[in-house]
């Protein structure tokens, strides 16, 4: 039975992977994802007589035959048309062209997380919801 998801998954996101290598050195990569769902939802967490509230962001991510989990991405040579959903990537509401640099002061992550402040949010969790049984096949990402 094929994928028939609902018409609210209409959002554009884009996601920068990040990689470091064995010798540390770091790098981002972009992808343009479609056909997504994107909502910010109130998180509380009670400690005690303390109350935290975070506004945290929940995308749901049509499956894709470019997805690899983080392990098999990893191990990739060409990271290039692959995705994968790892804590701390990051993801921005609408399609953006931003180069992620870490060397290079202005284009760091940190910049970009800035720069998008109002629509992104870094990945703390993520699940893959994809396979025999399942309908609306699809990631389920979080992130603050």
């Amino acid at each position: 039975m094929p994928n028939v998801y609902p018409d609210w998954w209409c959002d554009t996101v884009t996601l920068y992977n990040r990689y470091e290598d064995s010798v540390g050195e770091i790098t981002w990569y972009r992808t343009v994802l479609t056909g997504c769902f994107w909502k910010y939802i109130t998180d509380y967490n009670r400690v005690g007589d303390t109350t935290d509230i975070t506004k945290v962001l929940l995308c749901r991510v049509r499956k894709s035959n470019k997805y690899l989990d983080c392990y098999k991405w990893r191990d990739l040579a060409n990271k290039s048309g692959k995705f994968t959903f790892n804590e701390g990537d990051i993801l921005i509401k609408g399609k953006v062209e931003d180069t992620v640099d870490e060397y290079t002061d202005g284009s760091r992550a940190s910049d970009l997380l800035l720069k998008y402040k109002d629509r992104c949010a870094q990945i703390t969790e993520s699940r893959d919801n994809t396979g025999a049984g399942k309908v609306d096949e699809h990631y389920l990402v979080r992130g603050i």
